[in-house]
């Protein structure tokens, strides 16, 4: 639906910002009101009842708290009569609205259980996204979701994440980036609305999970921000620090603010050779296929790294998940099985150009340089 056709009233806008925070506050696991607002205020502007939402709006069962029909989504079916469309302020839909109803229950047609629904579909479905960080636990999880802030570490990833899961977006596509920019502008709107206080009060953020990175597409050093080689330039990827260029000459450590980059000179490409490496599922890397900057999931879950000191260096990054990529191969052509990647695996790939795993398919490093031993 579009938040710009919503019909509600700046008194109710704040009535139920308001119930969102009390929604949140009351459960023990998060407590980051504004990201289920952006996500209602991009669904609906906020709306939940017919006529709340003009003009394209259907009329759904009926609600006590709308002392009337719910809002039911326009797009499905034009309100032809088959009854299909999202219900309320957050819009779930398993197909028909009795569907919605024998899933989810009566609950999503007041305004309070819309809310607490959406709480648990959003939990779960981080939990079990390809695309989320792995979590060891559903402690680590919750303090994902509770470090996140709009522009912040984690941001990038957690817009993707609802485009694909909430809207159904293929990953990558030209569709998911549409959506993205909506949530971002839909939160964006509710913070602008209220201010940071409102939504957060004084208690800072918390701390981001541990290898994790801001802002998109900032550069650093290893161990200069963020973890890894002193000799490798990375780019925070998704959140994830990713190996974006070997450094032959070294490292630059830029001012605080500034983007790091590599040293010019005229030093010979480092090299790399990494033994007794294995892939997520157990099996033994060649040594011949190691380089500087190949990376693999490890089985404890964290990322390794192949570094200038010839050894598998922890990145302390989260890895995990059940990503598994096909049709990949390193730069000599070298055919890469599905079954050995992992989720933020990187290997150096046709055009000189680092590849990360992705879910199911993987995605170049943009700007980056490579190169096998």
């Amino acid at each position: 639906m579009d938040q710009s056709q919503s019909q509600v009233s700046s008194n109710v806008m704040r009535q139920r910002s308001d119930l969102i925070k009390a929604v949140l506050a009351a459960d023990p696991r998060v407590d980051n009101p504004l990201l289920w607002a952006g996500i209602a205020n991009t669904e609906t502007g906020m709306a939940h009842c017919y006529g709340e939402h003009a003009p394209d709006q259907c009329p759904g069962p009926y609600s006590a708290d709308c002392n009337g029909p719910v809002l039911a989504g326009y797009w499905d079916d034009y309100c032809n009569g088959a009854q299909e469309g999202g219900l309320g302020m957050f819009q779930f839909d398993r197909g028909t609205y009795s569907q919605t109803l024998a899933h989810y229950g009566n609950t999503v047609l007041s305004v309070q259980g819309n809310m607490t629904t959406a709480v648990q579909f959003v939990i779960d479905g981080a939990w079990n996204s390809d695309y989320t960080p792995y979590f060891a636990t559903k402690q680590d999880l919750y303090n994902w979701i509770n470090s996140i802030r709009v522009g912040g570490t984690g941001w990038d990833l957690w817009l993707g994440f609802l485009a694909n899961t909430y809207n159904g977006a293929a990953w990558g596509s030209s569709k998911w980036a549409a959506i993205k920019a909506q949530y971002d502008s839909g939160t964006r709107a509710m913070l602008n609305l209220y201010g940071e206080s409102y939504w957060y009060g004084t208690t800072p953020p918390p701390p981001p999970p541990p290898g994790n990175c801001a802002p998109e597409g900032g550069l650093f050093c290893g161990n200069n921000g963020v973890p890894g080689d002193p000799n490798f330039l990375y780019v925070c990827k998704g959140g994830i620090p990713v190996v974006k260029q070997v450094c032959a000459n070294g490292c630059n450590r830029a001012p605080a603010g500034q983007a790091d980059s590599c040293l010019s000179g005229s030093s010979a490409p480092k090299t790399c050779s990494c033994a007794n490496g294995r892939y997520k599922n157990g099996n033994l890397i060649p040594q011949s296929l190691t380089y500087c900057g190949f990376r693999t999931c490890g089985s404890d879950n964290l990322l390794y790294e192949c570094g200038t000191g010839n050894q598998w260096v922890n990145t302390t990054v989260a890895c995990g998940g059940s990503c598994a990529c096909a049709n990949g191969a390193h730069l000599n052509g070298t055919v890469i099985s599905a079954s050995d990647t992992s989720c933020h695996m990187e290997v150096c790939g046709g055009g000189n150009t680092f590849y990360e795993c992705v879910g199911t398919s993987w995605s170049a490093v943009a700007g980056s340089t490579c190169r096998m031993n």
